[in-house]
């Protein structure tokens, strides 16, 4: 029993003080609300993604029409496939359904995602489980065609690159968060500091000082410059005849 008692540690070493329960409060306070403001972050960034690779798809047929025309090169349409990141490009007009640019034999959808939708939770719910994805999965997006709004565009793409660069987006803002937190952590313990807690401490040491010798003035609390002023002047009821002269108030 003695050996369990000495090595444990005091109590009072291991409780933290009220500065560094502030500090680590402060973190976990602005680390939750980086948190708040990283979901729909990420769900943008989802988004945006998948905006621009619709948007070269179009460029890419763009390209097909007007510059190589209707009878592309098997080389030429791979170089556009592989430009926009994709196994298949087709064009859906209000009347009819092009296939612009595509492989021999396309690999089947896994997930659609479609643009069109401007439902919140939903672009959260997916931003999650993408990167909660621990395989490839090949995506169908459909979304409209920034030229005409009309013709709709739909991509036959991976999902890994995407999720790559969600991890990489979503490394960026952890550091940015961390260097957050930490300086407003730091100016909050630093503020405590000067302005409760050196107070504190000067009045419990002078309590402690008081209690051992009461005797002593020396030790004592210096009170504020306003308390001393009218502890030297106190305000009496009539005349100011009777007050120093150094509490005298100047006439005009």
């Amino acid at each position: 029993m003695n050996d369990l008692s000495t090595s444990s540690p005091p109590l009072d070493r291991v409780r933290l003080g009220l500065s560094a329960r502030l500090l680590l409060l402060t973190i976990a306070f602005v680390m939750l609300s980086e948190l708040f403001i990283y979901a729909p972050s990420i769900a943008q960034f989802r988004r945006t993604y998948l905006e621009k690779h619709i948007a070269s798809a179009d460029l890419a047929t763009i390209a097909l029409d007007e510059i190589f025309g209707v009878e592309a090169s098997p080389e030429m349409e791979a170089a556009l496939l592989k430009g926009v990141g994709a196994y298949g490009i087709i064009l859906r007009h209000p009347e009819r359904r092009v296939l612009a640019l595509s492989e021999d034999m396309p690999p089947m959808a896994d997930v659609t995602v479609d643009l069109r939708l401007d439902n919140f939770f939903l672009w959260l719910r997916d931003a999650f489980e993408a990167l909660g994805q621990g395989t490839n999965r090949i995506m169908r997006v459909i979304g409209p065609s920034p030229r005409e709004p009309s013709v709709l565009i739909e991509v036959v793409m991976d999902e890994t690159p995407m999720i790559r660069d969600m991890y990489a987006y979503s490394g960026r803002i952890l550091s940015l968060s961390i260097v957050i937190s930490l300086m407003t952590a730091v100016l909050v313990y630093f503020s405590l500091q000067w302005l409760l807690v050196r107070p504190m401490r000067r009045i419990t040491t002078s309590m402690t000082a008081f209690r051992a010798n009461p005797e002593d003035e020396s030790r004592m609390a210096a009170p504020p410059r306003t308390a001393r002023r009218n502890r030297r002047c106190p305000k009496r009821a009539g005349s100011y005849a009777k007050r120093p002269a150094r509490c005298a108030t100047p006439k005009d």
